[in-house]
C-alpha cells in the first residue's frame, strides 16, 4: 500500500484529488489530503483510496472525527506530534496520547498512525486498546518497529529519488 500525503491539501486546503485518483487506480492507497471537517473524508475516498487519513494538525474539531466515522469506517487516525500532539482543537492539542487514543477507539476507529517519537507509547496503548498501529519511520527501523508492536511502517517519500520522469 502507498501512503500519499497531499501537500496542497494539507497546507492550502486544495487537495489534488485527480492525481490521487490516478495513483489509487494503480495501487492500494492511504490518502492524507488535509481533512478539516467530516465531509472531507468522502472527498478523500472518492479518489478510490482505501483509507482516508485524518491528522490532528488539520482536523478543526474532534467532533468532526465522530461525524466522519459515521460517513465511512475507512479512516486512519494520525497523531501529529511536535513537542506534544498538534491540533487547532483544544480538546486534542497537547493531550496525553493514551487518553486521546481511547476516545478515538471508542468512536470505532481501529487504525492509528503515529510518528516515530510516539511509537513506544502507541505500542503500549495498542496492547491495551487493540487497534492497528502504523509508525512513520525509516525502512531501516522496520524490524525494530514490528518487534515493538507496529503492524506496519510508513517509510519516507521515495518519489523524490526517482527524478522527473
Amino acid at each position: 500500500m502507498v501512503y500519499v500525503a497531499d501537500l496542497d491539501g494539507l497546507n492550502k486546503n486544495k487537495p489534488q484529488l485527480d492525481v490521487v485518483r490516478e495513483i489509487s487506480e494503480e495501487m492500494p492507497t492511504m490518502y492524507e489530503g488535509g481533512v478539516r471537517k467530516a465531509n472531507n473524508v468522502i472527498d478523500m475516498l472518492i479518489t478510490g483510496a482505501e483509507k482516508a487519513v485524518v491528522g490532528t494538525a488539520t482536523l478543526l474539531h474532534f467532533e468532526d472525527l465522530r461525524l466522519a466515522f459515521k460517513l465511512s469506517e475507512n479512516i486512519t487516525f494520525k497523531a501529529d506530534f511536535r513537542d506534544g500532539i498538534v491540533s487547532f482543537d483544544p480538546h486534542i492539542a497537547g493531550r496525553a496520547f493514551r487518553d486521546l487514543t481511547g476516545e478515538v477507539v471508542d468512536i470505532g476507529i481501529k487504525d492509528i498512525a503515529v510518528p516515530r517519537q510516539l511509537a513506544s507509547e502507541a505500542a503500549a496503548a495498542k496492547a491495551e486498546l487493540g487497534f492497528s498501529l502504523g509508525v512513520f519511520s525509516s525502512v531501516d527501523e522496520r524490524d525494530a518497529m514490528e518487534r515493538l508492536g507496529a503492524d506496519y511502517v510508513i517509510a519516507r517519500d521515495y518519489g523524490s529519488l526517482m527524478g522527473n520522469e
